[in-house]
């Protein structure tokens, strides 16, 4: 009887127990299962974007090879530009740091630079020269077989439904035996790309790329373990080993420089945390908190306070802010250090504030690791008003001071006077050379982007 009464008693019990794990199970599974469809739907995204973005560029391409007037060209290959950049972007989203895509990253990452260094010229007074429409021509034929190799792919995604989560699956495990028609059309792609013959760049192409690899060669120091990152991770963190989980893998091409990719679980921290460490040096190259973002409680006054606090805690000391503005319940500012009163835009930080509770949930310090060293700048040789004088009369100043900017021509650095004005409603900052009166860029700035004033 006694048995038959504890039986009856704990009955219930364990059937309650048991239908609450279930529902737990189920809302687990279901989380996983959002977060699954949600990495999948981005995933197809960037790629059905990165086809799309191909076949432009290689319409704009064939379209400059038959434009006959120079005042027609600029536009053309200012499209060129941004479409080369845009392919880029969407090839950085896609699962494939695990597979060597380097040369087809470049080759747009040269296109870019190649058409806006030549759309940028005044084509009235130097127009393209023969080997510049060489170029042009080899620039269309390569894209054309990219095209054609990403339609494939595309072709074999719609009827054989294939995802991208197994993609990134298969890469991670090396696993050679299931469909990976995608990374196959990829390693097509790149191998097509090592083999066509080099392309005459021009003399401000390869200086570009110069430095670039001199901006890989800035991130130094001594090389560190794994067991390093995860010690270097969890102090940037402020957590220790008892109370996160931590992952560190190799990432042998993340940003154009040598890191582990790491990843941390907390009950403390709540949503997991990933970044990047050097593998020089050890420094904390970029970092993002999944956590989701409640409703807006503080203002972008008390949001750049948090953020100033984080990069002090971190030995970045006083940066000043060069753009402020809020998206989707986050404060983005971008800070730079100054020198003799001179920004210095190149060494640019990116914090991303959360307008919930004011944590910082991302962090960018790339540019900054690339960029920063002693400079010696040189005293500007155009006066604030000289300046003043170049820029189209409609605009209305607001702001002018010096900054250090990256030419777009030769990826130098140039020192400017830059002013920030509007013109029909809207916010542009103009680069003047300092030193030539030159117009070096002009920037369409966001609304509420214009920084400190000053």
């Amino acid at each position: 009887m006694v048995y038959g009464t504890v039986a009856r008693v704990l009955f219930p019990v364990a059937l309650v127990a048991l239908v609450g794990a279930g529902v737990w199970g189920y809302q687990e599974h279901n989380e996983k299962n959002s977060i699954l469809i949600k990495a999948e739907n981005q995933y197809q995204r960037a790629f059905h974007e990165l086809n799309y973005h191909i076949d432009n560029l290689h319409d704009e391409l064939g379209k400059s090879l038959v434009i006959n007037t120079r005042r027609q060209m600029t536009p053309c290959l200012t499209n060129v530009w941004r479409l080369a950049n845009a392919a880029q972007s969407d090839v950085g989203q896609l699962p494939l740091t695990l597979m060597p895509f380097n040369n087809t990253e470049a080759f747009l990452s040269r296109v870019a630079d190649f058409s806006y260094r030549v759309a940028v010229r005044d084509l009235e007074k130097e127009p393209l020269t023969k080997k510049e429409y060489q170029t042009l021509k080899d620039l269309h034929k390569h894209s054309k077989n990219i095209q054609n190799q990403l339609r494939h792919v595309q072709a074999n995604v719609f009827t054989k439904q294939l995802r991208w989560m197994d993609v990134e699956t298969a890469l991670a495990s090396d696993d050679k035996k299931s469909d990976n028609t995608i990374i196959d059309g990829f390693r097509t792609i790149e191998k097509n790309m090592s083999e066509n013959p080099e392309i005459d760049w021009g003399v401000g192409i390869r200086s570009m790329e110069t430095k670039k690899k001199q901006r890989i060669k800035g991130i130094d120091g001594k090389p560190i373990n794994k067991e390093e990152a995860k010690r270097i991770a969890l102090e940037f963190t402020g957590l220790s080993p008892a109370e996160a989980k931590v992952e560190v893998d190799e990432n042998g091409k993340a940003e154009g420089y040598s890191a582990y990719s790491v990843r941390i679980t907390s009950k403390k921290a709540g949503a997991p945390i990933n970044m990047d460490v050097t593998k020089r040096g050890g420094k904390v190259a970029w970092l993002m908190n999944e956590r989701e973002v409640g409703e807006e409680r503080i203002g972008l006054d008390e949001a750049e306070a948090s953020a100033r606090k984080f990069l002090r805690a971190h030995g970045f000391g006083d940066m000043v802010v060069a753009e402020s503005d809020s998206y989707d319940r986050l404060g983005i500012f971008t800070f730079v250090p100054e020198q003799n009163g001179v920004r210095l835009n190149p060494d640019a930080v990116t914090v991303k504030t959360a307008l919930d509770n004011g944590t910082v949930i991302a962090f960018n310090a790339t540019e900054y690791l690339f960029n920063h060293k002693p400079r010696k700048l040189p005293e500007p040789r155009v006066t604030k008003e000289e300046a003043r004088a170049k820029v189209n009369p409609g605009v209305k100043v607001t702001r002018q001071r010096l900054a250090l900017i990256e030419s777009k021509n030769d990826g130098k650095d140039v020192l400017c006077w830059e002013l920030t004005g509007t013109y029909d409603n809207s916010t542009y900052t103009v680069y003047i050379n300092a030193l030539t009166g030159d117009e070096e860029e002009v920037v369409k700035m966001d609304t509420g982007a214009e920084g400190e004033a000053g």
